[in-house]
């Protein structure tokens, strides 16, 4: 009987400087009284125009190549143009999503600005009365209101510039919501022209501000979209992007502002820019809500926890459900059905946070009198094995953080607070000995019960988090300016 030997090779190659790949594929088959044949095929394909093509050969000296690829077509070289190379492989799946809706938002943007600007040249006199003394006048006032926009890009950078990882829809958002007020300033010096360095200052600050919450807003969606690490690729297609959009939507004002001149009707200025302006808002809120990120939030880490909770560890929620169901305007103070929990806590917000138990053990070392210090002892036990401690009050979880507590740390702190919001936050109270009825007080069980279920159903809930596309370690939460630290035979608080 034939004796037969089958190989099988499969390498690829990446050419660092042609960006191609190459795949090589060989085969080996040896038969009884036959001589061993070799078959090979290198396939070629361009990274960046997704073409390829291939070369098979075997020993005898025979070989095929294929032709090679065509010129790129004119959708090809738009695509090439617009997206970033090895699309849609290097970018997340919610990227072209966003940009379907960002670019004609950064067209009425465009459109809104020119307006805007056309209203305060029109406020300062330009086009009327002698040249020279308008144009000083004009460039006084100019300067003045940058001066003193400058001042809103100061603050933000120096007050607000935590917040952003957080929460970037929301802020965005809420930038928006500054630059609009802004433009509405300067719309409105056209009407009132005597008060033009007041409502144009005020207004170059709002945009200016607007401005600074954007930019940092902006580089996290950037980065976010960079599934490869070319953040650089993404930047230099968003300014393709954008200056489409700006080029445009100048274009469109131009007209705009032509046909407003020919027909002598500036006053409609006033409601096309508030038309035009609204358009803008409502993609830039859409654009937003396209947005996927894998990494949870205080909102959407709170919603994870909630959901897995309440199904009793039968479901897990996903990215997409996650952001998809996200209040982008929502602040991080509520978490589902009215969570809150405050991270990063002070360990006077904390102790305040903690009530004699009833009927337990550890009512005599709590009760009788004693200090903080006992009652901050035994809470230490009891989290010795985590890197946060957590106590409750009036359905608010009060969580102090080790210095080397993480992401999954305040992750695991939500996850308890959850379940006791879960279970007490409809309890009227717990009935004291002295009769009093206690509103939102936790007695001492919950907390070791809190904490011991979580501990023991958490590893499941990370592993189904992971499996469906979470990124638990990369999370980023609201958190305060204390945390805690292991001295020399102290505790020490300290101010991050």
């Amino acid at each position: 009987m034939p004796r037969f030997l089958h190989l099988s090779l499969n390498r690829k190659y990446i050419h660092p400087r042609l960006r191609r790949s190459i795949t090589l594929q060989a085969q080996a088959s040896n038969g009884n009284n036959y001589p061993s044949t070799i078959a090979a095929t290198l396939t070629e394909k361009n990274i960046k125009t997704g073409t390829q093509r291939s070369i098979s050969f075997t020993s005898n000296g025979s070989s095929t190549l294929s032709p090679p690829p065509p010129s790129q077509s004119a959708p090809a070289s738009i695509k090439s143009f617009f997206l970033p190379q090895g699309w849609p492989s290097s970018v997340t799946e919610d990227y072209l999503n966003y940009q379907i809706y960002s670019f004609p938002c950064h067209i009425f943007g465009w459109m809104s600005h020119s307006l805007a600007g056309s209203s305060m040249l029109k406020a300062l006199g330009i086009g009327v009365g002698p040249a020279g003394a308008v144009g000083f006048s004009a460039a006084i006032k100019w300067v003045t209101k940058d001066g003193v926009g400058a001042a809103g890009r100061l603050f933000v950078g120096g007050k607000l510039s935590a917040v952003f990882d957080e929460d970037p829809k929301r802020w965005r958002m809420i930038a928006e919501a500054v630059t609009s007020l802004g433009l509405a300033l300067e719309i409105a010096t056209q009407l009132f022209p005597a008060n033009f360095v007041t409502l144009a200052g005020a207004g170059t600050l709002a945009k200016a501000t607007g401005r600074g919450m954007g930019r940092p807003c902006f580089r996290v969606v950037q980065t976010h979209f960079a599934a490869k690490n070319n953040v650089g690729d993404v930047s230099a297609k968003e300014e393709v992007w954008e200056v489409t959009a700006q080029m445009t939507g100048l274009a469109a004002s131009v007209a705009l502002l032509s046909f407003l001149e020919a027909t002598r009707t500036p006053e409609a200025v006033v409601p096309i820019w508030a038309a035009i302006h609204s358009i803008h808002v409502a993609l830039r809120y859409a654009a937003m809500k396209q947005l996927r990120f894998p990494f949870p939030n205080f909102k959407r880490g709170t919603a994870l926890v909630h959901r897995f909770i309440s199904s009793r560890g039968k479901e897990i929620l996903t990215v997409e459900e996650a952001n998809k169901e996200e209040k982008m305007l929502q602040g991080p103070e509520y978490g589902p059905d009215g969570l809150q929990c405050v991270l990063g806590c002070s360990i006077e917000e904390l102790l305040g946070s903690i009530e004699p138990p009833l009927n337990n053990t550890y009512h005599r070392e709590l009760s009788g009198g004693r200090g903080e210090d006992d009652v901050l002892k035994i809470l230490i036990e009891l989290y010795e094995k985590e890197r946060y401690i957590l106590t409750w009050r009036d359905g608010v979880a009060y969580v102090v953080l080790w210095e080397s507590a993480d992401a999954v740390d305040m992750l695991r702190a939500l996850w308890q607070a959850a379940w006791l919001h879960n279970g007490i936050h409809k309890m009227k109270g717990a009935e004291g000995e002295s009769g009093k009825e206690s509103i939102g007080v936790v007695v001492f069980e919950k907390l070791e019960e809190s904490l011991r279920i979580m501990q023991s159903e958490f590893p499941e809930l990370e592993n189904g988090a992971n499996k469906v596309g979470w990124e638990l370690e990369r999370g980023v939460y609201p958190t305060g300016s204390f945390c805690l630290s292991q001295g020399q035979g102290a505790l020490e608080e300290t101010e991050a």
